[in-house]
């Protein structure tokens, strides 16, 4: 099966010169799914260009992108913020994640080879290293991380470039409930089995994992409402 190739990752001093405008998009909605770049937190087009080593230019194409698409919201001297989402948007955020990856695991969970689950292999040994159960500290913005990488890549081997953009912006909407923990705490030994199961049965090319995909995603949708900074939102 032929993957869309995800979507650069970008170590600040590679910035390749084709491309500059949707490079520095990527680089900046990495930063924001990632949480370094927190809601509220001012994003200076000079400094980015600076750390980037590259012109302002694509930095505020890139911005006036992330503004279209209601991420960020510019304020006076083009100083720009990460808005600060509504329950509302973050609802429909959601409604829109199940559909993209219910979609993405009807379409390929028939055809998957071994070799196509790799990469969700290591997402999710990577995540059992960051569970609490695992270490004195819970690192909890790391196995988030690998939690959006696991789910990403259905859009992924879904094998369509469209689909997978608008998941990305999509998530983009929902990472003050993931990375700033907006929800109750999970119950993360039943989040990491729900994870393994999905695994396993696409392994068997089996259509439980998308009931069980829509099981987890159901009860995160839950946690995340039942959240004080969700219900403190407008």
């Amino acid at each position: 099966m032929q993957k869309v190739t995800q979507a650069a990752h970008l170590d600040d001093n590679l910035i390749d010169t084709r491309n500059l405008s949707d490079r520095v998009y990527d680089y900046l909605t990495d930063r924001i799914l990632e949480g370094s770049i927190a809601y509220g937190e001012k994003m200076i087009p000079k400094l980015i260009a600076e750390k980037l080593n590259v012109s302002i230019t694509p930095v505020r194409d890139a911005i006036k992108r992330l503004e279209v698409e209601g991420i960020i919201t510019v304020h006076p001297r083009s100083n720009s913020a990460v808005k600060m989402p509504t329950r509302s948007s973050m609802l429909d955020a959601f409604e829109m994640r199940e559909m993209f990856e219910k979609y993405a695991l009807e379409k390929i969970y028939r055809s998957l080879t071994h070799q196509d689950l790799d990469n969700m292999k290591l997402y999710i040994k990577q995540m059992d290293t960051c569970l609490p159960i695992n270490n004195v500290e819970s690192r909890m913005s790391e196995y988030v991380k690998y939690d959006q990488l696991f789910h990403q890549e259905f859009c992924i081997l879904a094998g369509n470039i469209n689909l997978l953009k608008m998941y990305r912006t999509n998530m983009l909407q929902l990472n003050i409930a993931m990375t700033f923990r907006a929800g109750i705490e999970p119950d993360m030994e039943q989040v990491n089995r729900d994870h393994r199961m999905i695994f396993e049965l696409l392994l068997k090319n089996s259509h439980k994992a998308v009931e069980v995909l829509m099981r987890h995603l159901n009860q995160c949708r839950l946690n995340m409402i039942e959240g004080q900074l969700f219900k403190s939102l407008p």
